[in-house]
This record gives C-alpha cells, structure tokens and sequence, in this order.
C-alpha cells in the first residue's frame, strides 16, 4: 500500500499536481512562488496583480479578473504525454478552483450560446458535473489536448481556465499546425514550455480588458521555449486557414509590449534561429 501511495505521488509531481513551491518571501507581502508549467518565472505585470493563477495537471492559467478569461496559459510539453486526441470527449466544465466567474456561464443569447446538459438518469452522470455544451465554431483549447492525450489528466483541458475565442479558421489552421510541430520536436528533442494568449488592442492597458469591447482578442501569441532558447508567434485573429504558421514568427519583445506581460524574465530579448529551424522554419530567418 505504501509503495503505491508513493508512486502516485511521484506521478502527480510529474504532471504538476504538487508544482507550487514558496521560496523564500522577496518582502513582507510578496512571495517567488515557482510552477513546473513555466519555465523560470510565470509571466506577470502590475495590471495581473489581481488575477487568480489556477494551477492544474496539465498546465497553469492567469485568469483576469475583469473578463474571466485567461490572460496567459503555461504548460510543459514532453514526449511521454503526447497521444492521439481524436476520440477524447470533449465536454466543457467549471473551474471550480476559481472564483471569478467564467463570461460563458452569463451567455444566453448570441453566438456563443452554452447551455446545460440534463444529466438525470445518464449512468455517467457523476463524471457530467458542470458540463457545458460550448458552439465550437469560434471558441477553442489555448493548451492542446493532442499535447497530453497520453496522461490520465487530459481532462483537465476541458475547463473552462483552458477555453478561448480561438476562431475555428486559425484554430483549425497555422495554429494546430504549430501545436503538432511542438509535438512533434519534443518527442525528438526533449522537453518544451510553451506559453500562450490573447493580444488586445495595442492601445489598451491589460488592466482595461474586463470592458465588453475588448472581449475578442485581436491577436494571439505562442512561446515556444527550451532551458536555452526561444521563439515567439503571433496569429492575428482574421489569419486565414492556409496561412502557414512560420509566417507569424515575432519576438519577444513584441509579444510583451503588445500583451503587457513579463515573459522568460531570465532569458535574453533574442529569438533564436535554431529553435525556429527545429520547429520546421528553416527558410525564416529575419525575424
């Protein structure tokens, strides 16, 4: 019994259920708190102070409190977790370890309609709890479920901290072609941390996201780092299903400014070409 207690809890470790470590406190009301799902430090600004960092499995969120969207996902991606995700269930539920409420769950007539599924009299209905039936057309997954389809924790990807207005042409487009050759380098090379999220409107202040016309993001970005280097992505919300995603490489410095985040605050401000080549860019080099 004990044997197996502790192998459950050097699996857990694996996948970050334990990730939270508080070092020591940088002052009197400030502590370094360190997530596996990141590489170094997670991202932060003065405009996220009041965002709820949920840390799950599979990957950890920076909830904003005006909007209940997630202002930055972080996750770790290694050739053990990698699976075929065609046949997952894909049913969206509460976050329940949060407490700013989702804006899907105040949809009633639009677009984005969700309902409640009646699950009284399903066999399965004690794994159904707070699911929600989502229109998928323009909302999607920022942490990929091909990415951990191996992992027993892939449902974890179905709350809703993981959901955004990802429009399906680039979500089914550049984007899903990027997560597969993320995948795809891990299993050849080791392990990778990526970070991802919205872009609003370069004039507005991150803390001026919860107003209603900043709902839909303009852009989104993707961090693709190792223990050594990194290269930066940003998709425009309008990109076409056949654009190629190594049209979109960007910088980091671009990334933070349009996004108001710190990010890899301990790596130097230069994308690096090897990187790019390794996730299939080899003909970009002026970025």
């Amino acid at each position: 019994m004990f044997i197996r207690y502790l192998k459950a809890v050097a699996r857990l470790v694996q996948w970050g259920s334990l990730a939270v470590v508080v070092c020591t406190a940088a002052s009197s009301s400030a502590q370094n708190i360190h997530i596996s799902h990141c590489l170094g430090s997670c991202p932060g600004s003065a405009a996220t102070a009041n965002n709820e960092i949920v840390v799950r499995h599979l990957f950890a969120a920076s909830i904003n409190s005006g909007n209940g969207l997630a202002d930055w996902v972080a996750y770790r991606v290694v050739e053990a977790a990698l699976g075929v995700a065609s046949l997952l269930p894909r049913v969206w539920r509460v976050d329940n370890l949060l407490l700013t409420e989702s804006p899907y769950l105040r949809l009633t007539e639009n677009a984005r309609v969700i309902n409640q599924p009646d699950s009284s009299g399903r066999a399965d209905q004690s794994y159904r709890i707070n699911s929600l039936i989502i229109d998928a057309r323009n909302n999607g997954r920022l942490v990929p479920m091909s990415s951990f389809a191996g992992t027993p924790f892939w449902p974890d990807l179905n709350y809703l901290s993981n959901l955004a207005a990802l429009p399906s042409a680039l979500r089914e487009g550049s984007w899903s072609r990027l997560d597969q050759a993320i995948n795809e380098l891990a299993a050849r090379s080791g392990e990778l941390f990526v970070l991802s999220g919205p872009l609003h409107l370069i004039q507005e202040p991150l803390k001026a996201r919860g107003r209603p016309e900043l709902a839909q993001p303009s852009a989104y970005f993707k961090l693709v780092a190792n223990q050594s280097s990194h290269v930066a992505f940003i998709f425009n919300n309008d990109l076409p299903q056949h654009a190629h995603y190594c049209d979109q490489l960007s910088s980091l410095s671009e990334v933070e400014q349009l996004s108001g985040l710190q990010l890899f605050p301990d790596m130097q401000d230069s994308s690096t070409i090897e990187l790019a080549a390794a996730l299939h860019c080899t003909s970009y080099r002026d970025f």
